[in-house]
This record gives C-alpha cells, structure tokens and sequence, in this order.
C-alpha cells in the first residue's frame, strides 16, 4: 500500500521560502521499489545531477522553482522549471514519459502525484494533496508522500491566489535534494506571524465546497485555464481532510498516524 514504509525508498526535500520568508522544509518519501522510473525522475530533478534538458534546454532541477498552481481542499502543482506557468518542464528522459502505474492511490493529505496532460504525459509537473482525491486514480501515478511537515503544506493551501489559482505570494523551493547524512540543516523557519499568506482569518474556511473534486492536476498545455471536471464522482471515499477539521495539531497528527 502507498502507506508502507521502506528504508529502501530514498528521502529528498524542499526548503520552502514564503514571501521571502523561510517557511520551513517538506521531506517525502519515494515508492522506488514500486514506481523506479517516476522515482528516479523526481529524485534527479531534486538534485540537479542530470543536467540540461534536451527540449527545454534549462536546467534539469527543482531548485528555485515555483508551486504556480494552489487550490485549497484539493491540491499544489509545482514542478515547471522551464516556465513557471504550468505550460513547461520536461523530465530527465527527455520530454515525457509514459505512467509507469497506477499502485498507489490519492488516499489523503500529502501524497506526491504526477500532473500530466492526459495518458502517457509525465514531465517535471507534480502535485501534493491537500486530501482524498480518489477521481485522480487511475489518471496520475502516486509516486511517493510527505513523510515531515504536515503543518506547512497546510500554511502553503492557505496562501491567496488569484482568479487562475496562482499564489499571490511567491512559495518557492530555495533548496531540494536527496536526504543523506550530508543533508544541509533546514534553515529555521519564521514565526507564523512573520509569512504573510494574504489570508484574513476569517476567509479561511470559505471556498472549499464549491472546489472538492471538480479538478484535476492538469499541465497547462492541454487544457484552456483549467480542467473543470463538472461530473465529478459524488461517492468519494472518506475525506481525510474533512475528519480532522477542527482538530488540533496534535490531534490531527495522531488521526493521520492511525491511517498509515
């Protein structure tokens, strides 16, 4: 199952700066043994050792790129080093490559999905889950899930965004890499107070219903603004993220630990 751990499967991280403010790091684990093709992608994109892409002739890397797509209760896409717009990237095969499997399934927060075009698609464009998205299984291939910092990929659903679902307030990964013994420290991250996400509290809560399951994590190419999916399933599975609404931190942290 996407929850099974291996020592196996390697680790990278993110080092996520907010508005300029360092936020904190995100670390996943990677399914290698189930998805090696997409894993290694991914993990090679986080550490920059493959070079420059043959179609997009940029760097093949993560680092200083941006999550250009936030929709809170449903999902962030980053992954477009080329164009920062949902329209670029490229993976380290060169262009795109065919989904490898559909294993692992959208089965709460914090899973690590590939965004694609349609069949066969899969590039450098990601997307981590804010909750269940069960209408994108078997469509992106789960590679792999947040395994540290469930309290910042909530802090990074709750930036403002405009009328396209763009951040108002740049969330970029400063740093990646793969998880070692020579890891560099996660640089401290400000005070909750010092990241101005454009969030008034009282907003905060709004704009989910009209959102759940009416998406899907599309690169741009294909799809004209985005992908409204109008006939979305009504019976989805249970909706993690709905559960533990209202729940402290701590207490969500126990409910998500039981689902593992």
């Amino acid at each position: 199952s996407s929850s099974s751990s291996s020592s196996a499967n390697p680790r990278v991280y993110f080092d996520i700066r907010i508005g300029g403010k360092d936020a904190g790091r995100l670390e996943f684990e990677l399914f290698k043994e189930s998805c090696p093709k997409t894993v290694q992608n991914f993990r090679c994109l986080c550490t920059g050792e493959k070079g420059y892409g043959v179609t997009t002739r940029k760097k093949l890397h993560y680092r200083q790129t941006i999550f250009h797509r936030v929709i809170k209760g449903f999902m962030a896409q980053g992954g477009d080093f080329s164009k920062a717009d949902g329209t670029g990237g490229e993976s380290i095969y060169g262009g795109t490559f065919s989904d490898e499997n559909f294993l692992h399934r959208h089965f709460g927060p914090g899973m690590l999905s590939m965004a694609n075009c349609g069949p066969h698609s899969n590039g450098s464009q990601f997307f981590i889950t804010f909750r269940s998205t069960p209408h994108l299984n078997d469509k992106h291939v789960v590679f792999g899930r947040l395994v540290k910092n469930t309290e910042l990929l909530r802090r990074i659903e709750n930036v403002k965004t405009d009328a396209s679902d763009r951040p108002l307030t740049d969330i970029v990964v400063a740093e990646c890499g793969e998880v070692s013994k020579a890891t560099p420290v996660a640089p401290k991250s400000a005070d909750d107070d010092e990241i101005d996400l454009g969030v008034d509290s009282d907003d905060e809560e709004e704009g989910e219903e009209g959102k759940d399951g009416k998406e899907t994590a599309k690169t741009a190419s294909s799809v004209a603004g985005h992908d409204k999916k109008e006939d979305a399933e009504e019976d989805e599975t249970i909706d993690v993220a709905e559960k533990t609404k209202g729940m402290s931190a701590r207490q969500k942290k126990f409910f998500e630990m039981r689902l593992k």
